[in-house]
């Protein structure tokens, strides 16, 4: 009968150990056991099956690169999309007058072809730029700017009101009935302009820059919204993270909103009383969300707790900035970024916001050994020189043929 897994093997089947104490006083003893002890007790099993390898079994890769060949390849990518060295950098607020650079009288000295380079140098090869813009950048299209002489405060003037500027008050528009109306009746007509009008050769112009992935980020005043018309200025509404190519400082007037429940719809001019015929509709219309919300707490016996109202979703003078804290992350995180580019273009900065983030980006950019632009019809003001501190370049002229020194 065969024995137990638990039951002591006899000492013929088991391995006898030698006694240590009688094999110390012999030293030829201990060597003889030494040796007998590695034929029945090795240190570890040999291999029952041993593994052959042949280079013909190998399977073969085929197209792999060499590292002489992958070397070169490398650095010839990396050198089409190396940023080449600046050579040439202008004194501070130099002035270049673009239209008569592009007319051929090159014997200015406001038409120096160093600054040409210079400012194409800043378009081609800048690869974190931040685009500053205001509505210099959509007259082209059709859309009036506001302060020019025929914009839009100088067109809005009236018996009523001392400036075109007071319908952009907050503490104005919302005073009184007749100004809201006023303001409701501008808003629809600039409305119907915008849905007609396409996107500007600067706008087509930013596109490609973004295509190319080195815009960083668009801060417009507009409130047209023609950006969104084009395949990679998109804008959101409302604003939130991811973070958008294009942020909207001042609202777009694609929009309204709820001033009690911050509910966003799509603007919709049939709604607002603009004409002294229109009887169907409210001076200022309810928001269908919060009418909604009162009803059911009607029916389940509940206090009223009010009705909001609509209003095109355009920031106004005098008015907290519905968005701001949200705005104000984007500054701090593309400031953090190391912007190596800032071209402020089609506005005079007369938004304080504004004027504070532009001097906060000069800065960052300088510190970095980048580049600031100004493109405007207008040379900016001796004081806003002295705030902004850092424009390397004054391009004087239509930000709309800034495209033809790339060409």
């Amino acid at each position: 009968m065969e024995n137990s897994p638990r039951e002591p093997k006899s000492s013929q089947d088991s391995p006898r150990w030698p006694d240590k104490r009688a094999l110390r006083s012999s030293p030829e003893r201990w060597q003889a056991n030494r040796d007998s002890e590695k034929s029945y007790l090795p240190l570890s099993p040999p291999p029952t099956l041993k593994k052959e390898y042949s280079k013909e079994k190998l399977p073969a890769v085929a197209n792999v690169p060499k590292p002489k060949k992958l070397l070169p390849a490398l650095q010839q990518c990396t050198s089409r999309t190396r940023k080449p060295r600046l050579q040439y950098r202008p004194a501070l607020n130099s002035v270049f007058d673009l239209e008569l650079y592009i007319s051929g009288a090159r014997h200015s000295p406001h038409c120096s072809e160093m600054n040409a380079r210079f400012l194409r140098y800043a378009l081609q090869y800048s690869k974190r730029t931040v685009v500053i813009a205001g509505a210099g950048v959509s007259t082209d299209a059709g859309i009036p700017d506001f302060r020019s002489a025929d914009g839009l405060f100088s067109k809005l003037k009236s018996p009523g009101l001392s400036s075109g500027k007071d319908l952009f008050d907050f503490n104005v528009v919302y005073s009184d009935a007749a100004m809201n109306l006023k303001f409701n009746s501008m808003i629809t007509q600039l409305h119907a302009q915008c849905q007609e009008v396409k996107p500007t050769r600067f706008h087509r112009l930013l596109n490609s820059i973004a295509q190319e992935g080195r815009l960083r980020r668009l801060y417009t005043q507009n409130i047209d919204g023609l950006e969104d018309q084009t395949s990679h200025l998109q804008s959101k509404t409302p604003l939130e993270l991811p973070f958008p190519t294009t942020i909207q400082l001042h609202g777009s007037i694609k929009h309204m909103a709820c001033n009690k429940c911050s509910k966003i719809y799509h603007f919709d001019p049939l709604i607002f009383k603009c004409q002294d015929d229109r009887t169907d509709v409210e001076l200022v219309p309810s928001c269908p969300q919060c009418t909604e919300f009162e009803a059911v707490r009607a029916v389940a016996g509940m206090r009223s707790q009010g009705i909001g109202k609509l209003r095109p979703r355009v920031v106004l003078y005098n008015e907290i900035h519905p968005e701001g804290e949200s705005i104000g992350s984007v500054v701090l995180k593309d400031l953090k970024g190391k912007p190596d580019c800032l071209i402020i273009v089609g506005t005079t900065l007369k938004i304080p916001g504004v004027r504070t983030m532009c001097k906060q980006f000069a800065r960052k950019v300088h510190d970095s050994r980048g580049i600031v632009i100004w493109i405007n019809n207008e040379p900016p003001a001796k004081t806003l020189e002295e705030f902004v501190e850092c424009i390397d370049l004054v391009v004087i002229g239509d930000c709309q043929n800034v495209s033809e020194i790339l060409e």
